[in-house]
């Protein structure tokens, strides 16, 4: 692919910004979880062929839902092997004392793995 670095700042539920905005807590329906999480692997497939060999992708998201977060990305890296998870962190407003989020960096190595 072109690109030495992704972002991808992916729709969600906006669970990690409930303490700020008051508004997520009459929105927020647990059926679309879903939908969201589909779509945000589908941004992750879709961004994959256009990083380079050593590129980083980083995924993130003001969630704090695994559905959403560590589900989405072990699904990307059971699909998309090449590429390596080197961080991932969930920020929590009660143990971070910030806005719940959540970010992935993942690396495509400069070679390809080897088949298992």
């Amino acid at each position: 692919g072109p690109f030495d670095r992704i972002l991808i700042d992916a729709p969600c539920s906006n669970t990690g910004v409930m303490r700020r905005r008051v508004d997520v807590r009459w929105r927020l329906n647990a059926r679309e979880l879903p939908a969201l999480a589909r779509a945000q692997l589908d941004l992750l497939k879709r961004a994959a062929p256009l990083l380079k060999r050593g590129g980083v992708l980083v995924y993130s998201t003001c969630s704090i839902e695994p559905e959403e977060n560590e589900e989405v990305i072990a699904a990307f890296l059971h699909k998309h092997r090449d590429f390596r998870q080197e961080n991932c962190r969930t920020l929590t407003p009660m143990k971070d004392e910030t806005d719940g989020a959540f970010i992935s960096r993942l690396r495509l190595p400069e070679t390809e793995a080897a088949e298992d």
